[in-house]
């Protein structure tokens, strides 16, 4: 009997290409995986279809626990975060969820 693995590098490039597949408003994703746990995928996604709601409020990841109790259990965590709240990032005029970090990012534009 086959056991499956947890492949997170696998399976970051398929939840990004999938998550831009599937949501129009996603303009790109952004892959974080330094100092994530070692079941663990972080994304980015810039979206333009979200309203960016009140300037005071911090970023918060969304966990889509995935394959629970199976070999392949992990966590998705996922900030979707407007074109303009990307931008305060950048200028680290606003914070990414603690533990978080931009080091060793990988961009996965639409195309």
């Amino acid at each position: 009997m086959s056991t499956a693995t947890f492949d997170r590098e696998t399976l970051a490039h398929w939840y990004a290409a999938e998550h831009l597949q599937t949501d129009p408003g996603i303009a790109k994703v952004i892959y974080l995986p330094q100092g994530a746990g070692p079941r663990e995928i972080r994304f980015l996604e810039i979206n333009t279809s979200i309203d960016e709601g009140p300037s005071n409020r911090p970023l918060l990841p969304i966990d889509f626990g995935v394959d629970t109790g199976q070999q392949s259990a992990h966590k998705l965590y996922v900030v979707d975060l407007t074109p303009q709240q990307w931008d305060q990032v950048l200028q680290r005029k606003l914070a990414l969820p603690e533990g978080w970090s931009l080091d060793s990012k990988e961009e996965f534009p639409c195309e």
